[in-house]
């Protein structure tokens, strides 16, 4: 009996196969499985230097392709950009014509003159009424439109398609369309007056000394509103509603929450706004060249129109060349000093 009792206790004792329902996954295995011996095996001692030795290889790599990709560019910079531009720093210091290859140096007298020309000076003058006058305009109106198209109305999209189609229409043709319209004779304006009653007011828009200038400078602030319109629009959509909400509960008007709530947040607009507005400013050529060629007299003469007369139809390129030097180093000297006019302002903000 004994041997029996032995006998069924270690057949009880042997463990049954589990079946194949009740075996975990093959991911949570703890069975040891044999190593391949061409896999790599984990190395504490060199796994860093391999990694390390991996990602300077691939960084040399990106740096050699990106090399190459940017020498083509950067060759195309210096051939037809930094290449003219130390060209003309020379010829600006000459006499030359623009056709013949015999010139003159003369050092710095094509810059002195431009210091007794009071015909320059009088295009400096209009240059700064210019962009003044574009970028006052352009904000006012554009900050204006932008307010006016965030309402959340059904006809704001419409709005905003018209407001800012100007943008996308050729100067030269806005400059014909316009001149058509301020023709003192035939104009659309000063047909429109009469039609009102409002005889006294018709004008020679582009014919006056006093006039003219501001004429043209209202049609490039009617063509650059919808651009400014865009940037303000963007910006007021991204004011948190939690501030105005606030101001409301604290029973802020809407004027005064639009002075002390939305307008502080708007720095960035017109950050933006104002340093293009004053380059569009004092570049302003096309326009001038279109609807009064200068004129009258030299009354919107501006400093590009006088670089283009003077090279194009005097043949003195070297002062032309030293006039837009001087206009390049006025527009650094005026940008540099709104951005950090602009910037300081916004760290004190």
């Amino acid at each position: 009996m004994w041997a029996g009792r032995q006998v069924r206790r270690a057949t009880h004792s042997r463990r049954r196969p589990k079946p194949r329902w009740a075996e975990p996954p093959p991911s949570r295995r703890c069975s040891k499985q044999p190593i391949n011996r061409g896999t790599r095996v984990w190395n504490p001692g060199t796994n860093g230097k391999q990694r390390e030795g991996g990602s300077m290889l691939k960084s040399k790599r990106f740096r050699e392709v990106s090399y190459a990709f940017a020498i083509p560019a950067l060759l195309f910079y210096c051939v037809f950009f930094i290449y003219p531009s130390l060209q003309s720093f020379y010829f600006s210091m000459t006499d030359w014509n623009g056709m013949d290859p015999h010139y003159r140096f003369t050092g710095l007298d094509n810059f002195l003159g431009l210091w007794n020309d009071g015909r320059f000076g009088a295009a400096f003058r209009n240059t700064i009424r210019y962009a003044v006058g574009l970028t006052i305009g352009q904000i006012v109106f554009g900050l204006l439109l932008a307010v006016l198209v965030n309402r959340g109305r059904r006809a704001d999209n419409w709005f905003r398609t018209v407001f800012f189609s100007p943008q996308v229409i050729s100067m030269i043709a806005i400059g014909y369309i316009w001149s058509y319209i301020l023709d003192p004779i035939n104009g659309s304006l000063n047909y429109l007056l009469d039609w009102l009653g409002l005889s006294s007011l018709q004008q020679d828009w582009l014919g006056s000394f006093k006039l003219a200038i501001w004429s043209v400078t209202g049609v490039s602030v009617w063509q650059g509103a919808g651009w400014c319109m865009v940037i303000f629009l963007a910006n007021l959509q991204s004011v948190p509603q939690e501030y105005i909400e606030a101001a409301s509960m604290d029973g802020a008007t809407g004027l005064q929450r639009f002075r002390h709530v939305i307008l502080p947040l708007l720095a960035p607009a017109f950050t933006i706004t104002i340093v293009t507005g004053m380059i569009a400013g004092l570049k302003m050529f096309d326009l001038v060249m279109v609807m009064t060629k200068g004129g009258p007299g030299f009354a919107t003469e501006s400093i590009s129109s006088i670089i283009y007369n003077t090279a194009f139809l005097d043949n003195r390129f070297g002062e032309a060349t030293a006039m837009g030097i001087v206009m390049f180093l006025i527009i650094l000297v005026i940008t540099a000093i709104q951005l950090w006019a602009l910037n300081r302002r916004g760290v004190e903000a």
